[in-house]
């Protein structure tokens, strides 16, 4: 009997059922070898025959996945393990898995990819990857360079490979498997980056745009992969260094005449980088502190990327006008989205994080290497505004973060954290700031449009706290500690936030003067000298050591019930919560802190909150002035 006459469904549902079929173990391994080598040797294989190979590549993926879960009895898992052992031992079927790599037949390409990516990594946790014979075939492909469907399943499978041991698949040491796999590749893969992305090769493959559209796609996806492993193993070779030594590269794609979809992947890729978010959602090892040849590294394409923003390269960054999933468009009578906010939000992290990494390098601290972060952000709403990200000229600049943010919590808190170090940068070269809303870059007017979004509900800052989603914890204490030496930019921020809004409504502006409660907050900020000197936060020991009485005393307040804070707090609410910007953010932040407060006293808070409630505290000094 041959392959064709062997019923796979039937094993199929033995497999699953987690029993062996009534032939031996050599019998079914010889029938698969049988059929993938008559594929394999087959110039134009019947359609029939396809459908049985695609059927006999499931099925050996099928029974490596149940044996690396360990989920199959005693007698199924001595069968199936046998069966392995000869498809890959005396029937050499990775030879020709390999071969079918070069189908033409898309799905049967893409199945001995995947047949291939599973054996290995389940070959590199019983082994530790003592056979690397599969990876002479994929650098003679990566080094053709011309887009296939060979290449494709080449890329797609080392991808997953490397994806396994990074989820901790493999149960070994990952730095060492990876360190090992990527010096048999290495060269191969930085090769295949020059040639693939650098525009003097883009010309020849127009012709194959389809084709080119899949192998970036594909590529980029490798390219994460190898930055997630230096990411959290540490490991670096040539080609994770190119990444972010040839970025221009990247930025030149948005030049290129590639598919759209091509270009967001690219711009996705360079956030990804910048951002240090690669294998986030996948990666079971914590992103390593950044060593020394990263942290320059990073800087090498945050500095490239300024040049080529200096250079107009926002003009040339597509956004459609409507959004795009998977390579295609959102039909506009389906969707309120009129525009493509993924790419807004890419471009405009790429450019904030660019300009955070520039500032805050050794070079420039100290030097007369002055960034222009005014210039730079000027240049960013002229490109939001041009895509329609700031509603109207009447609507406060500032405002462009909740817009562009808004459906993507982790990126708003990143970009305000970001924009809160650049404020503090151009507020050092400069005495006035008071251009500061004009570009956008006003960080007590991004707390304040935040809370008001929110509706000033502090359960919902409560949830950021406590989440590891987003950095809020991070922007949080960072902003709070900007607020405790700079109320009268923050009292100044509500009035021009309620003029706008006066202005929006049609009203007349000379209506929303400012309230007292904001004028007299901005006097008596002003001194600074009531305010208490708060313990760096990521310093938590000496914040118990030095101010353990005052967290007592905090405690004692929340318990008694009716403290200076609560009548303070009920005060604010009854005079000018309803009416007032101020009010409404101290209402908020106070219930913030009580919050924190009980759920630290009853030790349900996830860390040692001490010195953001300090910080949370100082906004009791308000009391007088609302007084």
């Amino acid at each position: 009997m041959d392959a064709s006459g062997l019923d796979f469904q039937g094993i199929f549902g033995l497999l699953r059922a987690g029993s062996a079929p009534s032939l031996s173990s050599e019998e079914l391994a010889s029938r698969i070898s049988s059929c993938v080598s008559q594929t394999a040797n087959a110039s134009v294989p019947s359609v029939t025959h396809t459908d049985i190979v695609c059927l006999c590549l499931t099925l050996t993926e099928s029974i490596i996945r149940r044996l690396t879960a360990q989920s199959l009895p005693q007698d199924a898992t001595t069968f199936y393990e046998d069966v392995t052992k000869r498809l890959f031992g005396e029937m050499n079927l990775m030879e020709k898995l390999v071969s079918l790599l070069r189908s033409q037949d898309q799905l049967v390409s893409h199945l001995s990819a995947k047949c291939m990516s599973v054996y290995i990594v389940n070959d590199i946790r019983i082994t530790g990857g003592s056979s690397w014979m599969w990876t002479p075939a994929y650098a003679e492909v990566f080094q053709k360079s011309a887009s296939s469907s060979e290449l494709d399943a080449c890329l797609w499978s080392l991808t997953a490979v490397i994806k396994g041991v990074l989820r901790g698949d493999t149960g070994l040491n990952q730095r060492d498997v990876l360190t090992k796999l990527l010096s048999r590749l290495d060269s191969s893969i930085a090769f295949l980056y020059t040639n693939l992305l650098t525009p003097s090769t883009q010309e020849p493959h127009k012709r194959e745009a389809i084709n080119l559209f899949k192998t970036m796609c594909e590529f980029f996806d490798l390219l994460e992969v190898l930055n997630a492993a230096r990411l959290r193993h540490g490991v670096c070779s040539s080609v994770q260094r190119v990444i972010f030594l040839q970025s221009q590269a990247l930025l030149h794609i948005m030049r290129a005449d590639v598919e759209y979809f091509v270009k967001k992947r690219a711009l996705l890729l360079l956030k990804r980088s910048l951002l240090r978010r690669a294998g986030e959602d996948w990666a079971s090892a914590e992103v390593q502190s950044e060593e020394h040849s990263l942290m320059e590294d990073t800087l090498i394409m945050a500095d490239g990327v300024l040049q080529e923003v200096s250079a107009g390269w926002l003009k040339v960054v597509p956004v459609k006008a409507q959004a795009s999933f998977f390579g295609g468009n959102c039909d506009a009578s389906l969707s309120e989205v009129q525009k493509d906010d993924v790419i807004l939000r890419a471009v405009s992290l790429i450019l904030l994080k660019s300009l955070e990494i520039n500032i805050q390098s050794p070079q420039c601290k100290g030097s007369q290497c002055d960034i222009d972060v005014c210039g730079y952000l000027t240049e960013l709403m002229s490109f939001l505004q041009h895509h329609g990200s700031l509603v109207s000229p009447d609507t406060h600049s500032c405002s462009w973060v909740s817009v562009v943010f808004a459906e993507q919590d982790d990126d708003m808190m990143e970009s305000a954290k970001t924009l809160i170090g650049l404020y503090l940068y151009q507020k050092s070269l400069s005495s006035s700031v008071s251009e500061v809303c004009v570009w956008g870059c006003n960080p007590h007017c991004h707390f304040i449009l935040l809370l008001r979004s929110l509706s000033f509900d502090h359960s919902v800052l409560l949830d950021f706290l406590i989440s590891s989603e987003t950095c809020f914890l991070e922007y949080c204490v960072r902003y709070l500690k900007l607020l405790r030496e700079d109320q009268t930019a923050f009292c100044r921020s509500c009035h021009h936030i309620e003029d706008c809004d006066g202005v929006e409504r049609g009203t007349d502006a000379s209506i929303q003067a400012p309230s007292e409660m904001c004028v007299v907050s901005c006097n008596r900020s002003s001194t600074g000298n009531d305010v208490p000197r708060l313990v760096d936060y990521g310093s938590s020991d000496e914040s118990e050591e030095e101010h353990v009485s005052d967290r007592n005393s905090g405690n004692t307040e929340v318990d008694s019930g009716r403290t200076p804070t609560v009548m303070a707090l009920e005060q604010v609410r009854t005079e000018h919560a309803s009416d007032s910007l101020l009010g409404k953010v101290f209402v908020c932040l106070m219930d913030l802190r009580t919050a924190v407060t009980r759920l630290h006293n009853r030790g349900l808070f996830p860390y040692n909150p001490t010195s953001l409630l300090k910080l949370l505290n100082s906004i009791e000094q308000q009391r007088n002035m609302v007084s």
